[in-house]
């Protein structure tokens, strides 16, 4: 199964599946979708490939155990992140006991331990009924796990008693993740010759207001109690962008910023935080527009460390749960009502890999 496992990582990495919102090197998820789904069919489980949208795709294969109403999930994302600075980074990399190549670690390895448990459970008869599931869009809007939630999991026999969520947790049960909220604050002032600045309100000098407050909400967040698996919540600024030419006077700029969130935060807080941001913005000299809001949110997951999960552990053999500083689908498909944790193997192949 080890040299199975290998092959599996090293067509995956092959294939383009750089998530095409995230970099113009994308190409979306359809071809390697392709190649989970005809693995699939060549075991001889059904297995059926979604277009989300466009070349946006999942591919879901379902495994009949004894007990059909009894369903385990499985989940992994096909998309990577951007390939820039990396050096033939769809061509796997053997060093010792390493293999390099972009999504090895972040997850592709997950998503052939799926394919390697499949052949397993063709070969030995499995009680349970196991799902398979493999989503586009995970590294940006995960609308490749909306699309999951709401069109194949009503689709099942029965609502999965577990999921497992194939991301890299360094053999660590994890059970916590943190959100994130993004944030754009806009500031307008008027355009002027860059000689003639008296006849202009410049819309970048009041910006430095926005990050001297982000600074003070960051450095109360590492001063409050820390969640005892994600630590403190975090922010920081991600985007700026302003003015037209060195020599004109900027009419407007713009500031975009992320907040990590943890288990238990309000909405409140945060609607707070930025009213903050805002406000120190009007203050600031000039005579100045400021407009901030919410533009997008996911939220983070806290699971309850119930028998079955205490079961969980015991099987593994890990001595205590993780939690995970990233976002992961896994959020939504709690909203969906399953239980769910995350492992992923280490070892030779994962988290030794160091691709990103």
């Amino acid at each position: 199964m080890k040299s199975k496992l290998i092959q599996y990582i090293t067509d995956l990495v092959a294939i383009n599946s750089v998530n095409p919102d995230l970099s113009t090197d994308g190409q979306g998820e359809r071809e390697i979708a392709q190649y989970v789904h005809e693995h699939f069919l060549n075991l001889g489980i059904d297995s059926k490939i979604d277009t989300v949208s466009g070349d946006r795709c999942n591919t879901t294969a379902l495994l009949n155990g004894k007990d059909s109403n009894q369903i385990l999930l499985f989940n992994g994302h096909l998309d990577t992140v951007g390939i820039e600075g990396m050096e033939a980074p769809f061509t796997i990399r053997k060093d010792g006991d390493r293999l390099y190549g972009r999504g090895t670690y972040d997850m592709l390895a997950g998503c052939a331990i799926q394919m390697c448990l499949a052949n397993h459970f063709v070969e030995h008869s499995c009680p349970i009924s196991l799902a398979f599931t493999f989503v586009c869009d995970e590294e940006n809007k995960s609308i490749g796990m909306e699309y999951l939630v709401e069109n194949y999991l009503p689709l099942l026999p029965s609502k999965p008693f577990l999921g497992i969520f194939m991301e890299p947790t360094e053999e660590m049960i994890g059970v916590s993740h943190k959100g994130y909220n993004w944030y754009e604050l806009k500031i307008k002032g008027s355009a002027a010759h860059g000689s003639r600045p008296e006849e202009g309100v410049n819309a970048i000098f009041p910006m430095q207001y926005a990050l001297a407050e982000l600074d003070i909400i960051n450095k109360k967040l590492s001063k409050e109690k820390p969640h005892p698996y994600l630590g403190n919540a975090t922010l920081h600024p991600g985007l700026i962008n302003g003015g037209t030419a060195q020599s004109v006077i900027a009419a407007e700029a713009t500031l975009n910023w992320e907040r990590r969130t943890l288990p238990g935060e309000t909405q409140e807080k945060l609607d707070l935080e930025l009213k903050k941001v805002v406000k120190a913005v009007k203050n600031a000299p000039g005579n100045h527009e400021v407009i901030g809001k919410q533009i997008y949110s996911r939220p983070p997951n806290q699971l309850e460390e119930d028998s079955l999960i205490q079961m969980f552990k015991n099987v593994t053999g890990n001595k205590s749960f993780s939690g995970m500083s990233y976002w992961a689908d896994s959020a939504l498909a709690t909203q969906a009502g399953i239980l769910l944790s995350f492992l992923a193997l280490r070892g030779m192949v994962l988290t030794q890999s160091m691709s990103g």
